[in-house]
């Protein structure tokens, strides 16, 4: 029964996939989002497991602040490999390209990410990990590569059929003309149907920097349903349609996350 299950998951992400990929991007030619749109929960993975990711985003619509709306049509995707080590540690390698608005096909950078979670033994009533990334980005696509990351604790809660994930992330910018440590909280919560499916909504801001937090309309909130597959322990599939709360926001951004464990 249980391989019967699995063949039917297997056959229908590759549905979606190639949905994706053959209708959905050609149609729209070119896309703007950020590298990785996702809320992280506290599980890593396992030893001598294998994770590998495609992280795929358009904004159909922009801030409200862009010159030209056409600016924001990027096509973002990003590849993730993570590998197990230990019951406490994982590896994760990124690399990020995408499609410009004039069609042009750019490299974008390479991120490297330990991360470490809160082992079983230590008793805690909430799950608990914190991931480092670190790397070279160019922001844009065009200008110079600076060097950035992340300082991400993740901390989770099972109540019931419930899941509450909130990661207080704060970024960073180490070189380059905008040096800075940014505040930007990302909350997640779904309901687990039948172990199957999780429906729910999640929610990524942007506050501004530790010397500076910005007024309401130049900060960044979206917020948006999301769909999360829960059947299969090998597959991954997270997607969901977010929407700008604010003017600096991006405003109207579709997320699709598909991923596959090797080794288990």
């Amino acid at each position: 029964m249980m391989i019967k299950i699995e063949h039917f998951l297997k056959k229908k992400i590759k549905v979606v996939t190639a949905t994706f990929l053959f209708v959905v991007i050609p149609a729209i030619l070119t896309a703007q989002a950020d590298n990785e749109i996702q809320v992280y929960s506290s599980p890593i993975t396992s030893k001598a497991v294998t994770f590998v990711e495609l992280h795929q985003n358009y904004t159909f619509k922009g801030s409200d602040y862009l010159a030209d709306p056409k600016l924001a049509h990027w096509i973002n995707e990003t590849l993730e490999i993570t590998r197990g080590f230990g019951s406490n540690f994982e590896l994760g390698f990124y690399t990020f390209t995408a499609i410009t608005p004039d069609g042009k096909y750019v490299f974008l950078g390479n991120h490297i990410r330990p991360r470490f979670t809160a082992p079983a033994s230590w008793g805690w009533k909430v799950g608990a990990s914190l991931s480092m990334e670190i790397g070279y980005i160019k922001p844009d696509g065009q200008n110079n590569f600076i060097m950035d990351g992340e300082l991400r604790p993740i901390i989770d809660k099972t109540i019931g059929k419930i899941y509450l994930g909130f990661n207080p992330n704060i970024g960073f910018a180490f070189t380059g003309a905008d040096k800075h440590a940014e505040i930007e909280p990302q909350f997640k919560t779904y309901y687990n149907f039948h172990n199957k499916f999780g429906i729910g909504i999640e929610y990524y801001s942007s506050l501004g920097t530790f010397n500076q937090i910005e007024n309401i309309h130049n900060q960044e909130h979206i917020l948006g349903p999301m769909f999360n597959l829960l059947a299969s322990s090998n597959w991954e599939l997270e997607t969901g349609f977010l929407f700008g709360l604010t003017p600096n926001s991006n405003h109207q951004i579709l997320k699709l996350l598909i991923g596959r464990r090797f080794g288990k």
